[in-house]
């Protein structure tokens, strides 16, 4: 199942669950509203009864009266208060309500619904009203329309929150996703030039009987070859392990100037110049070997553009910097900003590593930073930025 059908049904399982635990709050909700109106109109029926009961008691008649019978079952005798086109079944009525007050529906051949009213008086004698059901007929239904609504609006929030629920839930999964991806992609790359390179030399060597001399070349260009791979991979897997939180550096009080002169005394690249410059003591805390990983990356980057290659450090409030400063042509401003990504090359002098992107991942596995710029005079300056130590 791919992960955007997986989405999907998660989604939907999160709209059944979510809404079949608010259906029920929503019904009681929904019944009770019913209740109510039928309530409020039954209280009119009783507020009609009582008009019927006191005009019959001081003997009055009025045309605006409510329509009500008098009905006696033992006589088979009722009595209108008006004149009613009305036929219903009043003696039923009275027989089935026993002594109890009771309410009845009612409806007239062309669908009109009442309601009617039985109050026992004496025994086989009561007093019935009625009253036409429009309004709350029309009331209900429009409860019903606008339950309908709200119904169609809570399963669509339902919905909507299982499948923004479920992308949110998928995030890590497809992360992973990507990250294999893009570590399959990255060995791809870091793979094919230095096997192109093996193909090509062993194809070579094999071609045709050749001197020793050639063999050690062609033997040669192999190995160059095979170590530039072992170095891209090793990197591949030091990002992963960064970036993944698999690699923690082991922090401990660490010299930042004296880690910088001996960067400049062990990275030699041909023709090249590295010196560090003295400064006063900068105490920093972090993990020596990754530390040292991190600027001989910088040094041996900024040392493929440029013929001088030169260390810094100094401190800047609670913060040890090491600037490595080169008089390079300095990094293409198209691709400055995103300099310390995966296989962004500074300029064409430079290689398609991932170099400045463990250089990344080292300060920011130790709280500190790392950024580039161009000189102004020339050159570019990357600058390393580290958490003093607080020993």
């Amino acid at each position: 199942m791919t992960l955007r059908r997986r989405r999907w049904v998660l989604a939907a399982l999160f709209a059944v669950i979510a809404g079949g635990l608010c259906y029920l709050p929503y019904r009681m909700w929904d019944r009770q509203r019913e209740d109510a109106i039928e309530t409020e109109f039954d209280f009119q029926l009783i507020d009609q009864m009582e008009t019927v009961l006191y005009g019959e008691y001081v003997g009055e008649r009025d045309p605006e009266w409510p329509i009500a019978w008098y009905v006696n079952v033992w006589d088979g005798y009722t009595e209108p208060f008006g004149e009613y086109d009305l036929e219903p079944p009043l003696f039923t009525w009275v027989r089935d309500a026993g002594g109890e007050v009771s309410f009845r529906e009612y409806e007239l051949d062309n669908s009109t619904g009442l309601r009617a009213m039985i109050r026992p008086k004496n025994e086989g004698e009561a007093l019935v009203t009625l009253a036409y059901t429009d309004e709350r007929d029309e009331a209900l239904a429009d409860h019903r329309s606008t339950a309908w609504k709200v119904a169609a609006a809570l399963a669509a929030a339902c919905a909507l929150l299982g499948w923004l629920l479920s992308t949110f839930a998928m995030r890590p999964i497809r992360r992973v996703l990507g990250d294999q991806q893009s570590f399959l992609a990255d060995a791809a790359h870091e793979m094919r030039t230095p096997l192109a390179v093996i193909m090509a030399s062993s194809s070579q060597a094999l071609a045709r009987d050749r001197s020793n001399q050639e063999y050690v070349r062609s033997l040669s260009e192999i190995r160059s070859a095979a170590e530039r791979a072992a170095t891209g991979v090793n990197e591949m897997l030091d990002l992963v392990r960064f970036e993944t939180g698999q690699a923690m550096p082991r922090l401990a009080p660490l010299r930042l100037d004296l880690l910088a002169e001996e960067v400049a005394a062990a990275v030699r690249p041909e023709d090249v110049e590295v010196v560090a410059d003295p400064c006063d003591a900068v105490v920093v805390s972090g993990d020596m070997a990754l530390l040292r990983q991190a600027v001989e990356n910088v040094v041996r980057n900024a040392a493929r553009r440029s013929s001088r290659v030169e260390l810094k450090t100094r401190t800047v409030r609670n913060e040890g910097v090491l600037d490595v400063i080169d008089n390079g042509p300095g990094f293409d401003e198209a691709v400055l900003p995103r300099v310390f990504e995966r296989y962004q090359r500074g300029d064409r002098n430079g290689e398609a590593g991932i170099g400045l992107a463990i250089v990344k991942a080292i300060a920011a596995a130790h709280g500190g930073s790392v950024a580039a710029q161009n000189n102004v005079e020339g050159g570019a300056t990357v600058t390393l930025t580290v958490p003093l130590s607080r020993q």
